[in-house]
């Protein structure tokens, strides 16, 4: 009687040492090495990706994901090299309501991704979001206030306007 030590017709198996493939569909590896994952500029990304692909786009030298119909970059848990943005957004005059455009310097995701993420000083009486002032687009010139049109950006948009003299200075980016 021969001992069969393991089985070659098995069509769960790929070659290579600590790799398998298991009976839920998935690939196990188990190593201590590393992983090479695909990788490429943009224009080589496969023609029709599905959610969870995964590779190095060597465009912009990041490792991205395809998600809810996108290829989207990782991003990490620690905090970006732009910190906390404070931004001085001119005066009050008694007559303008929009003051901005917000500059995060986060190429990524360059405004707040809501009101509540902005601190906003009229002088040094602090503003409460929707009840003050609101996170407002401009695109094309569509923002309406006193001196429309504004350039395409997010301003903050007061419920009215700050007084005569008043500095207006917003924190942001601490939801970065």
């Amino acid at each position: 009687m021969r001992l069969i030590k393991a089985q070659t017709t098995n069509l769960r198996s790929i070659v290579g040492r600590g790799v398998k493939y298991d009976i839920n569909d998935q690939v196990v590896l188990e190593s201590t090495n590393v992983v090479l994952i695909p990788k490429g500029d943009a224009e080589e990304r496969p023609t029709s990706p599905t959610n969870g692909h995964a590779r190095y786009n060597t465009d912009v030298e990041e490792f991205e994901f395809y998600q809810d119909g996108a290829w989207r970059k990782v991003r990490y848990k620690e905090p970006n090299s732009v910190g906390i943005t404070q931004q001085n957004l001119g005066n009050g005059d008694a007559s303008e309501t929009v003051f901005g455009p917000l500059a995060s310097g986060d190429a990524d995701y360059p405004i707040p991704a809501a009101a509540q993420n902005v601190l906003v000083l009229v002088e040094n009486v602090f503003q409460i979001s929707a009840t003050n002032y609101t996170l407002e687009q401009s695109v094309s010139g569509s923002l309406a206030g006193p001196n429309a049109p504004y350039a395409d950006g997010w301003y903050i948009k007061f419920t009215s306007a700050p007084d005569l003299a008043r500095p207006i200075t917003v924190l942001h980016n601490f939801d970065k």
